[in-house]
This record gives C-alpha cells, structure tokens and sequence, in this order.
C-alpha cells in the first residue's frame, strides 16, 4: 500500500464532518474504560488500604509509644512516692515529741515534689490519653495518675491545714518540738478549727480519687498496673484516717480536756502483775476533773467489796457473767474486778456503769482512763521520783516498796492505801511540773508511748469522741475478726502476781488451703524461770498467792473457726461464739521454774481474697493489754506453685520446700499486720 493509500484509509478517523466518526472514537473509548475500570477500583482500594494500613501502624506506634510513656512517666511518680514513703517511715519512728516543725517542712517538701512528678505525668500522658480506650492498661494508668494526684493535693490541703498549729506549738522556732505548748488546748483547738475548710477541701480531694479507683476493673490488667492501684488504695485509707482525725480532733479535745465545760473521768488502775484480759486486776482507781485543760481536783482510794460503792442489788440482773468465767459470790461484782473482755471499751463501758449505778463522787463520769503498772512507770521515769511520807519512789524501786507494804500489812487494803497515794503525789507532781517545758516533753513523751502499747487506754461516753480515739490506736479496742485472719490471746491470771517474770512466746502456723480457706496451729509457750522469779517483787508466794501460775487462757480467732485438735491442755478448749470473734478458752497451769506449750490446730472460713489476678492473704495480730511485748513467730504457707508478689512488712525469712514458705519474727509491743499479694501456679 502507497503512502497515499495508506492516508486515504485513515482520513475519515480524522475527518471531524462525517457523522460515524465520532462514534467510532467514542466506541474505542468505552472499550478502553471497560478495561481500566477494575484497575481503578483496584487502585482505589489499594489507596484507601495503604491508608488504613498507615492509620494503623500510626495508632499502633501511639499505642505503643504511649505504653512506653506510661511505663516511664509511673517509674517517676514511683520514684517520687518512694522518696515520701522513707520521709513518712522516719517521720512515723521517731518518737511524738522529738517531731520538730523542719520535720513537716521535710514531709511537706516531700508531697509537693510528688505533685510536680504527677502534673508531670498528666502533662506527659494528654498525648495519648485520646488512645485510652485502645489499651486498658494505658487507661487504667491515666485514671490512676488521675485520683494520685487528688490524693496529693488532699495531703497539702491538709499539712496546709496544720500550719499555724505547729508554728504555734513550736512557737515559731523550725527546730523546737512540737510538745512545747502541748498544754495549751484552748489555743490548739482554735487553730485547728481554723484549718477546717482545708481539711474539708482534703475530704472532697479524698472522694474524687475514691470514685476514679473504684471505675478501674481489676481482672482486665496486668499484674504491674494491679500492683500500683493496690499501692494507691493503702495510701488513700491511710490519707482518709488521719483526716478523720484532725477533722474529729477539735471536738475531741475540746471534750477530753473539758474545754466547754468539766469533765470528770473515772481512773482503773490496773495491776498487769495480775493479768487480766482487758490489762489487770483493778487494785485501786480514782477520779479527776479537768477544765480548761488542767486537772482541777483528783482523788484516789483502794478496791475493796465496798470501795467503790456497788450498784444496788436492783441492778443484779443487768450483768451476765459467762458460764467459763470466773466465779463470784456477789455476780454483779464482775463488772468490775477485771472482766472477761479483752476488749478495753467494754470493760470500761462495764466498769463505769458499775461507779455510775453506785453513785460514786463524780458520778456519772466522762469516760474512763485506764493505766497499769508499765504505764505509770513510764510517767514515774519522766518525773524522776516522788515522796510520800518521806519515802522516795523511783521506777526502779516501785514496785519493791509497793509489795514490801503488801508483805508487810495484815489487812488487805494497807498497801493498797500506799499505791492510792503514790498513784496521788505522781498526779500532784504531773500537774506541777506541766510548767518546765522540759519535763512536760518527758511527760508527753512517756504518756504517748504507754497510749501506743496500750499500757493507756481511754474510753469516753460520746461515742464521736471514741472514733477518733480508735482511729488514734489509743482506745485498747478489738478489731473484729470478719474477712481476715485474726490471732489475740489474752490471760486472766487466777491467783498471783508473776506475770512480770513470765516470759509468753506466739507461734502461729498459717497453711493457705486452694480454696482460701486456712489450716492455723497455734501455739502458746510460757517460761517460768525461778531465776527471773527469784529477783521479781511480785513473786513472793504465799503472800502474793501460789507459786504456780494459775491462767484462763481465751485465744481469739476468725469468726467461724472450728477446732481440728489440741495438745497438752488438760481440757479440750471451749469454743465461744461472738458476733466478731471465735474464741477458744481453757484453765491451765505452768509449774513454777518449769515450762509448758499449749497448742491448737483450728480450720477457718475461706479468707484469701481475690484480688485481680493475684491472692490477698491479711492477717491481724493483736497485743493484750498489760503485756510487755510477746515474741512472735509466724509461719505462713502459700499454695504449691505459688509465688509471691508483695509482702508488707518483709519476711524475715523465706523458702521454698515442696511449698513456699514466709516467716515473720516480730516483738508484739503494739498491734502488727502481716499482708502477703501471691499469684497461684494456675495464673
């Protein structure tokens, strides 16, 4: 084909006149967008998926990113909350009047140093808080960052709070104890009240991290999120119990020191010698009247039949005296000579009905304070000594003049009239020496201590003012024992005055079951040296009593505990149900210069808590009043495979034999609680 051919086939294409021109183009283009439109739907999805693909992977690394954040931003507020917790534990273990103003100073540096490390935090995790919902771990930690920081702001709030109460107790010196200006609680209350907006400011800060902890859902997070949340909790009930307390506390002093108007308190003296389960037979006691924060009149007298005057035979039916108790010719007499509670409000409750229903002076009384012989020993060592009728009594011949008196009278209340009178001149001298600053420290200091180790217990008729004592540990009460495990033993000694050279040794052996329930032994050791006894005042038998230690023994235990056996009582213990406690209670005896050790095996109710994926294992260890400081051995047993996640306080040892195995060695000086947080084998 010529050129000229080949132009005059592909003229009409080209010619734009004829008519079928156009539709052959416009066929050829439907024929090509035939083929091309699957590409285009092809391209239009590998547009959009590359696009989600890069949403993805961008939310991934936020996600991502954001967890590692997270895990950075909480290794600061944990660093931060660490650096407060060592000020705190210092601060807690130095005693109340060596706490100067540089001390809080310290503490409140502390809190505002962990404020920055969380408004840091929040800062950090806005970036990612748009992402929460995509990580339950990422959101559980904001919400937590979240209520950290209103647990925070309510410390300040309430160190902000106590700020012209502790310049007005040092007096404005940074390095003066807070003790200084102790007595002057008119002052103090004003103060206090003055900071009351702050405090209820902490309350509502309090509240709101309440309500953001109680939004998180344990068993959607990991163990190192559960683990900060449990921490977050403890400082929280910690936050909200001394709030209650400085809120409470005005009202409280204003009523224990008789500020708007007199108050009377009856005293019980309580001879822990003779130990009885709420602290000791109740040798002699007395009243006293303060207002304005100064005892104004005081008196103290012997216990006999007739002293204090005894209810009136009308009111014999309103006491119940336990079948296992000790018994009386006169039932009604129960009430007070030391009863079967070891629980101090009850016994208090008990005893001041029994001075209150016999119209003794001062009646109807306050409240009642309750010391024993360590605690007025303590106060005695704080004054140094007192005369009474030319005899000078110290700490360490006290007791050596008391039971000299006892030895040497015929009737039984001489030397009680002598303690009655010591027990006087130590209140006279007390209320005198309140103006030396430095011996008012000693006596602060002394009196804490004993309220501390439950040597003073006090117990008011206002039932507002017993909540803020038992929230200051100062009230002697009884946890009950409902949802955790629980050991207490108390003695009741039937007839001497040993329990000073009686050395008591707890065992208890905890053995966690699979299904939270536990199989305790426990086991109670008594050493009664002739050694110790020989140089013991109180040993002085026959006429301080027997030589043999003569003791009703009540072991309290977790409601619902049954007994599975028991060894070397000559009785098998009897089982007494209360609304709190089980209680397993026995009459035993531990031979002079010998030694015995009774023992119990008892089942519980299930007990171990669920605590998102782990197990919380708590367990409460209560002091009888009157005692030293028992030794204390527990041995604690988690299930096989288990491991443990945390322990408060630490073990002072631990091993693994088929199961593991925690042990606590403690001096129980005060009342002491064992937490273990473990993950079973299955988890």
């Amino acid at each position: 084909m010529s050129y000229d051919d080949e132009t005059q086939q592909i003229q009409p294409i080209e010619a734009p006149l004829p008519i079928s021109a156009p539709k052959q183009y416009h066929r050829r283009r439907r024929h090509r967008s035939k083929l091309l439109r699957p590409m285009r739907h092809l391209a239009r999805r590998i547009k959009w998926t590359s696009v989600f693909i890069v949403l993805i992977a961008v939310i991934v690394v936020v996600v991502v990113g954001g967890l590692a954040l997270m895990a950075d931003t909480m290794n600061q507020v944990n660093s931060s909350l660490t650096s407060l917790s060592r000020v705190s534990q210092t601060l807690r273990g130095k005693p109340g009047t060596e706490l100067t103003l540089n001390d809080f100073n310290r503490l409140q540096s502390s809190v505002v140093d962990l404020a920055g490390s969380l408004s840091t935090a929040h800062s950090r995790l806005n970036l990612v808080r748009s992402f929460r919902a995509w990580n339950t771990d990422l959101n559980a930690t904001i919400t937590l960052v979240d209520a950290s920081q209103n647990l925070t702001l309510a410390a300040d709030n309430m160190l902000n709070a106590l700020q012209p109460t502790l310049f007005f107790l040092v007096a404005g010196d940074d390095k003066e104890s807070v003790a200084v200006q102790i007595s002057s609680g008119e002052r103090i209350v004003e103060l206090l009240r003055l900071g009351r907006g702050l405090f209820l400011a902490a309350n509502a800060n309090l509240e709101a991290a309440q309500a953001d902890i109680e939004k998180l859902d344990l068993s959607v997070l990991s163990p190192a999120v559960i683990l900060n949340i449990e921490s977050t909790i403890r400082y929280h009930d910690q936050l909200v119990e001394v709030n209650n307390i400085l809120q409470q506390a005005p009202d409280l002093l204003t009523a224990a020191l008789g500020l708007a108007g007199e108050q009377s308190y009856l005293i019980l003296s309580q001879n822990s010698d003779e130990l009885r389960p709420s602290g000791g037979y109740i040798s002699t006691y007395g009243w006293m009247s303060i207002r304005n924060g100064r005892i104004t009149d005081y008196s103290y007298s012997p216990t006999t039949a007739t002293s204090p005057n005894p209810p009136g035979a009308q009111f014999a039916d309103q006491i119940e005296v336990p079948a296992w108790w000790i018994r009386y010719g006169q039932p009604i007499y129960a009430a007070w000579d030391g009863s079967w509670y070891a629980d101090f409000p009850k016994t208090a409750e008990m005893a001041m009905w029994y001075y209150n229903a016999g119209n003794n002076p001062r009646s109807p009384v306050s409240g009642v304070l309750s010391i024993d012989i360590h605690g007025f020993e303590a106060i005695l060592n704080a004054l140094g000594s007192v005369v009474v009728t030319d005899t000078v009594v110290t700490p360490e011949n006290f007791r050596q003049i008391v039971y000299a008196k006892t030895a040497e009278s015929q009737a039984d209340d001489l030397h009680k009239r002598f303690i009655a009178s010591v027990y006087q001149q130590i209140f006279t001298d007390w209320q005198n020496a309140s103006a030396d600053p430095d011996i008012n420290t000693r006596l602060l200091g002394a009196v804490l201590e004993a309220l501390q180790e439950k040597h003073i217990m006090f117990y008011s008729a206002d039932d507002s003012v017993n909540t803020a004592i038992n929230l200051l540990g100062w009230s002697g009460a009884q946890t009950p024992a409902v949802g955790d495990d629980y050991l207490m033993t108390a003695d009741a000694n039937l007839g001497n005055k040993s329990n000073r050279s009686i050395m008591r040794q707890l065992t208890l052996d905890v053995d966690i079951q699979p299904d939270g329930s536990l199989v305790n032994r426990a086991a109670i050791a008594y050493d009664y040296s002739a050694r110790v006894a020989v140089n013991d005042p109180g040993f002085n038998p026959p006429t301080l009593g027997p030589a043999d230690y003569n003791n009703l023994l009540q072991i309290f235990t977790p409601l619902g505990s049954a007994i599975i056996e028991s060894a070397n009582f000559v009785n098998d213990p009897q089982t007494i149900y209360t609304d709190t406690h089980t209680i397993f209670a026995s009459r035993l005896t531990v031979p002079y210069d010998g030694s015995e050790r009774f023992q119990l095996s008892y089942r519980t109710p299930p007990l171990v808590e669920a605590f998102g994926p782990y197990q919380r294992y708590t367990l409460a260890l209560q002091k009888q009043p009157g005692t030293v400081g028992d030794q204390v051995n527990v041995q604690v047993t988690l299930p096989a495979g288990a491991t443990a996640i945390t322990i408060n306080p630490a073990p002072s040892a631990s091993y693994v034999l088929d199961r593991p195995i925690l042990e606590f060695l403690m001096t129980l000086e005060s009342d002491q609680s064992i937490e273990i947080i473990y993950q079973t084998g299955s988890e």
